[in-house]
Protein backbone atom coordinates (compact mmCIF):
# COMPACT_ATOMS: atom_id res chain seq x y z
CA UNK A 1 0.00 0.00 0.00
CA UNK A 2 2.82 2.53 1.09
CA UNK A 3 4.04 1.44 -2.45
CA UNK A 4 1.32 2.68 -4.82
CA UNK A 5 0.74 5.44 -2.55
CA UNK A 6 4.26 6.65 -3.37
CA UNK A 7 4.08 6.00 -6.97
CA UNK A 8 1.18 8.08 -7.26
CA UNK A 9 2.35 10.59 -5.81
CA UNK A 10 5.96 10.12 -7.52
CA UNK A 11 3.70 10.31 -10.72
CA UNK A 12 2.04 13.51 -9.57
CA UNK A 13 4.91 15.67 -9.28
CA UNK A 14 6.86 13.99 -12.38
CA UNK A 15 3.40 15.25 -14.56
CA UNK A 16 2.82 18.40 -12.48
CA UNK A 17 3.53 21.73 -14.15
CA UNK A 18 3.72 20.44 -17.81
CA UNK A 19 4.05 24.13 -18.58
CA UNK A 20 7.33 24.09 -16.70
CA UNK A 21 8.89 21.47 -19.54
CA UNK A 22 7.57 23.24 -22.45
CA UNK A 23 9.85 25.77 -24.64
CA UNK A 24 9.98 29.20 -22.97
CA UNK A 25 10.35 31.29 -26.57
CA UNK A 26 8.86 31.06 -29.49
CA UNK A 27 10.38 32.55 -32.94
CA UNK A 28 8.48 35.62 -34.35
CA UNK A 29 9.47 36.46 -38.15
CA UNK A 30 9.34 40.12 -39.02
CA UNK A 31 9.48 42.31 -41.69
CA UNK A 32 9.00 45.69 -43.29
CA UNK A 33 7.04 46.39 -46.55
CA UNK A 34 10.64 48.34 -47.43
CA UNK A 35 14.03 46.23 -46.92
CA UNK A 36 15.78 48.68 -45.95
CA UNK A 37 13.57 50.41 -43.37
CA UNK A 38 14.77 50.05 -39.83
CA UNK A 39 12.93 47.47 -37.70
CA UNK A 40 12.72 47.25 -34.16
CA UNK A 41 11.75 44.12 -32.42
CA UNK A 42 11.49 44.87 -28.40
CA UNK A 43 13.85 47.60 -28.51
CA UNK A 44 16.55 45.75 -31.17
CA UNK A 45 17.02 47.28 -34.09
CA UNK A 46 17.79 45.53 -37.38
CA UNK A 47 17.16 45.84 -41.22
CA UNK A 48 14.33 45.20 -42.90
CA UNK A 49 13.43 41.55 -41.81
CA UNK A 50 14.72 39.42 -38.81
CA UNK A 51 13.75 36.33 -36.96
CA UNK A 52 12.97 37.25 -33.12
CA UNK A 53 13.23 34.48 -30.12
CA UNK A 54 10.65 36.06 -27.92
CA UNK A 55 9.29 34.81 -24.46
CA UNK A 56 6.06 33.22 -25.04
CA UNK A 57 4.60 35.08 -21.75
CA UNK A 58 5.80 38.48 -22.97
CA UNK A 59 4.08 41.00 -25.34
CA UNK A 60 6.13 41.58 -28.05
CA UNK A 61 6.25 45.14 -30.06
CA UNK A 62 7.37 45.57 -33.35
CA UNK A 63 7.92 48.70 -35.63
CA UNK A 64 9.28 49.57 -38.98
CA UNK A 65 10.54 53.40 -39.45
CA UNK A 66 12.76 54.77 -42.29
CA UNK A 67 12.71 58.37 -43.56
CA UNK A 68 10.13 59.80 -45.75
CA UNK A 69 7.33 56.94 -44.47
CA UNK A 70 5.08 57.29 -41.57
CA UNK A 71 5.96 54.54 -38.59
CA UNK A 72 4.32 51.22 -39.05
CA UNK A 73 4.08 49.08 -35.63
CA UNK A 74 2.30 46.34 -34.21
CA UNK A 75 1.88 44.42 -30.63
CA UNK A 76 2.06 40.67 -30.66
CA UNK A 77 -0.16 39.32 -27.49
CA UNK A 78 0.18 35.89 -25.95
CA UNK A 79 -2.50 33.84 -24.36
CA UNK A 80 -3.17 30.64 -22.77
CA UNK A 81 -1.65 27.29 -24.98
CA UNK A 82 -3.24 23.88 -25.12
CA UNK A 83 -0.24 23.30 -21.95
CA UNK A 84 -1.35 25.94 -20.08
CA UNK A 85 -5.35 24.51 -20.80
CA UNK A 86 -3.77 20.74 -19.87
CA UNK A 87 -1.95 21.95 -16.44
CA UNK A 88 -5.86 24.09 -15.55
CA UNK A 89 -7.24 20.64 -15.70
CA UNK A 90 -4.79 19.01 -13.97
CA UNK A 91 -4.83 21.25 -11.13
CA UNK A 92 -8.42 20.28 -10.66
CA UNK A 93 -7.54 16.82 -9.93
CA UNK A 94 -3.81 17.40 -8.02
CA UNK A 95 -2.12 20.99 -6.69
CA UNK A 96 1.15 20.64 -8.45
CA UNK A 97 0.38 21.51 -12.37
CA UNK A 98 -0.54 24.84 -11.36
CA UNK A 99 2.95 25.53 -10.91
CA UNK A 100 3.00 25.52 -14.85
CA UNK A 101 0.99 28.32 -15.13
CA UNK A 102 3.35 30.50 -13.87
CA UNK A 103 6.12 29.65 -16.82
CA UNK A 104 6.07 30.70 -19.83
CA UNK A 105 5.82 27.29 -21.43
CA UNK A 106 2.04 27.97 -20.56
CA UNK A 107 1.62 30.75 -22.83
CA UNK A 108 1.82 31.17 -26.83
CA UNK A 109 2.26 34.29 -29.13
CA UNK A 110 -0.71 35.40 -30.65
CA UNK A 111 1.01 35.57 -34.22
CA UNK A 112 4.65 34.12 -35.16
CA UNK A 113 5.16 36.09 -39.13
CA UNK A 114 4.53 39.57 -38.91
CA UNK A 115 4.54 41.55 -42.50
CA UNK A 116 4.43 45.69 -41.37
CA UNK A 117 2.99 47.59 -44.46
CA UNK A 118 4.80 50.91 -44.97
CA UNK A 119 3.04 53.98 -46.75
CA UNK A 120 5.03 57.25 -47.94
CA UNK A 121 4.57 60.29 -46.07
CA UNK A 122 3.29 62.73 -49.02
CA UNK A 123 4.90 66.07 -47.35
Amino acid sequence: MKKDVATIIALSVALSGCSAFAPRTQTVSAACSEPDANLQINGQVYQGRAQYEAKKNKTVAIMCTKTGYFPAQRTIDHSLSGTGIADIIGTAFFLLPGIGLFTAGAWKLDETDVNLPMMKNEK
